[in-house]
């Protein structure tokens, strides 16, 4: 009769270690997701920045695709010492390529086109070089976040007959 009741407190002794163990581990995984929350926020900001500045380097090819001699003009004027109203009016005269806006959340965006031409005399390539960057502003209009997108479109020369 005495080992029954001493079997009965053994499971009630189990049982309380037992859920004790099982409180340690849940305490133990709510402190560790509380600390990496704020990590994967800041981590869909910066994905959204990045679709952003990729969406905009598609609008600048383009752009460039479809009037490429607007921007020679612009470049040459510039590499001539004329100065650089021509690029700057390429570029910055477009809302699409160059502005500031706010998205659903009201989180506030600035972005930015650069367009360089790269050529290469040795293999007779060129390349435009497209970079954008995107800026995510606080409320009071500082940067907290900033990410640039880069591509290079290259095009062969046609040999000169």
């Amino acid at each position: 009769m005495n080992q029954l009741k001493n079997s009965r407190g053994m499971a009630l002794i189990i049982v309380l270690v037992l859920s004790m163990f099982l409180l340690i581990v849940a305490i133990s995984y709510i402190r560790d997701n509380s600390q990496n929350r704020p990590i994967n926020e800041r981590h869909f900001e910066r994905a959204q920045a990045d679709f952003l500045g990729q969406g905009i380097v598609q609008l600048a090819a383009m752009k460039f695709k479809k009037r490429p001699a607007e921007f020679y003009y612009a470049y040459r004027a510039m590499r001539a010492g004329l100065g650089d109203a021509a690029m700057r009016s390429y570029l910055n005269n477009d809302t699409t390529l160059n502005g500031e806006f706010n998205d659903s959340v009201n989180q506030r965006y600035r972005f930015a086109t650069q367009m360089q031409l790269i050529t290469n005399q040795l293999y007779q390539t060129d390349g435009i070089r497209i970079v954008v960057t995107v800026e995510q502003l606080s409320e009071a209009g500082e940067v907290v976040l900033t990410r640039v997108q880069e591509h290079v479109i290259e095009a062969v020369r046609r040999p000169t007959l």
